[in-house]
């Protein structure tokens, strides 16, 4: 039988055959991911938070009020670049570990790196990889991208770029010692200017932007944590300084677009990964839950696109918008017609340049089986499903009004063994040990926040959402997580590759 990878190479060079050449007319495009920015770390949904240059850039766009996302950050890299639901590669159950022996398999192809090359674009990663890095292959200069700086982790430190006491920042394969001191944000955002400015324009540009800004660990400049001394909460008051710090930098990339003659024929997309993590002080008020889960707290963030391009601005979108829809519909404004690759993104660039409905009226949040049950989040229209296992964190969590604070019963989603090994016998059994999956569901449009449970009040909408789950549940690959090995640890003071064989 021949080989997923194999496939997808045909494919691949069937789609590169029949695109155009590299033109001028094929837009510049930016696409700038925040890391567990929630839905109330942005000042349009908090006054308290300032943002005052994404709230221009978003009024001068599109306001994207329904962008979904993936619960965690690896799978939601995944979706962006594959334009796939990371449950069909197994990427579904969580962001990966310093030391598991594990990345996305060489058998799926990034599509929007490699393709967007294919047909003439420069590829850029600037920023937090975090899709495995174990194995050469894995690295992102191995796929699909021409430049790569920044680290392979999640959780560096922002002002040394260590994690464990050894450095992860490289341009390309080789470490940059020189940066300590130099807040990572800052450091992004002038990596980006680079090559911006230094950017050849008779060749379109792809430059995938993820910060490490908002997180953990908390940290900001002082002079921006100065910014809010009405935060009673000092770990807010920090992260607050780096939602700021954010701002600022992709204020930067966007005048560096301006000042290089590249803007007006560019596409920017802002979108964070996740939602916001409570032990980091971040933050999805009013909605219901937290990164990590499949409540929209987890999986519903601030967002905007924003492009001369458009043929209307200046508005709020409130139609659904899916992470991995953003693949199809920059590979359409590149020339590329993804319509024969399978797919689970749809092009929305009608919907984002018009006002249009959206080109989805169905996505799946996630699903993951273990073996004492599953987690299964479905959206059709207005209606939503949550089947089984939802996330550790379920409630509503208002921003901390003081420092003393008991935050919830709270487990880190990127530094969880395996989620195999948590207690979930309080979702997944009854009162007599049975096995039951509960399952919720929801009027998103009615009620955003998930207070009103109508599954018994409408039995057959569960019915078939369930029945829905239960055909897509054929294409779930089971959640490849392994433990942490010894062989990952970093030496000489530095994260290494090659100690994992590709997959």
């Amino acid at each position: 039988m021949e080989s997923p990878r194999a496939a997808v190479l045909l494919v691949l060079t069937a789609v590169a055959a029949a695109a155009p050449t590299a033109q001028t007319d094929q837009p510049n495009i930016v696409f700038i991911l925040a890391d567990d920015l929630g839905f109330n770390d942005i000042s349009w949904h908090n006054p308290d938070i300032l943002t005052p240059n994404l709230a221009k850039l978003a009024g001068e766009g599109v306001l994207l009020e329904q962008s979904y996302v993936m619960p965690l950050c690896t799978p939601s890299r995944t979706a962006l670049l594959t334009g796939r639901y990371p449950y069909r590669m197994g990427t579904q159950r969580g962001a990966i570990l310093p030391r598991q022996p594990i990345g996305l398999s060489v058998n799926f192809t990034l599509l929007l790196p490699e393709l967007l090359r294919s047909v003439g674009y420069s590829t850029h990663i600037v920023g937090k990889w975090h899709l495995g890095f174990c194995a050469p292959e894995f690295l992102p200069q191995n796929r699909g991208f021409d430049t790569f700086y920044g680290l392979w982790n999640g959780q560096e430190d922002h002002f040394t770029h260590d994690l464990n006491n050894s450095l992860d920042l490289r341009l390309n394969m080789e470490p940059d010692w020189n940066q300590s001191g130099i807040y990572s944000t800052e450091l992004f955002a002038s990596r980006a200017e680079r090559i911006i400015t230094e950017h050849d324009k008779s060749k379109p540009l792809f430059l995938y932007l993820p910060f490490t800004a908002t997180h953990q660990p908390v940290q900001a400049p002082e002079e921006l944590e100065e910014l809010y001394p009405n935060i009673p909460n000092d770990l807010r008051r920090t992260f607050s300084g780096m939602v700021t710090a954010l701002d600022i930098a992709v204020a930067r990339v966007v005048e560096s677009l301006k000042a290089s003659g590249l803007y007006e024929n560019s596409v920017i997309a802002f979108v964070s990964d996740n939602g916001g993590m409570l032990t980091a002080a971040g933050n999805s008020w009013p909605l219901r839950g937290a990164k990590g889960t499949l409540w929209e707290g987890g999986t519903r963030t601030p967002a905007f696109v924003l492009s001369p391009l458009l043929q209307k601005t200046g508005y709020v979108s409130n139609e659904m918008i899916h992470m991995t829809d953003w693949a199809p519909t920059f590979l359409r404004l590149a020339g590329v017609d993804t319509s024969d690759l399978g797919l689970d993104g749809v092009d929305q660039w009608e919907t984002l340049s018009t006002g249009s409905p959206s080109a989805r009226d169905e996505f799946v949040y996630n699903m993951d089986t273990f073996p004492v049950g599953f987690s299964a989040a479905l959206r059709q229209g207005d209606m939503k499903l949550v089947w089984g296992w939802p996330g550790q964190n379920s409630d509503w969590y208002p921003v901390p009004d003081s420092n003393n604070v008991t935050l919830p019963d709270l487990f880190d989603p990127e530094y969880v063994q395996d989620v195999r090994e948590l207690d979930m016998s309080d979702h997944l059994t009854d009162q007599h040990g049975e096995p039951t999956l509960p399952a919720h569901l929801f009027n998103i449009t009615a009620d955003p926040e998930e207070r009103q449970d109508l599954a018994e009040q409408l039995p057959d909408v569960l019915q078939r959402m369930q029945d829905r789950v239960r055909e897509l549940l054929v294409d779930v690959v089971p959640g490849y997580y392994p433990p942490q090995v010894d062989d990952g640890y970093p030496s000489d003071g530095l994260w290494q590759t090659g100690w994992c064989e590709a997959y």
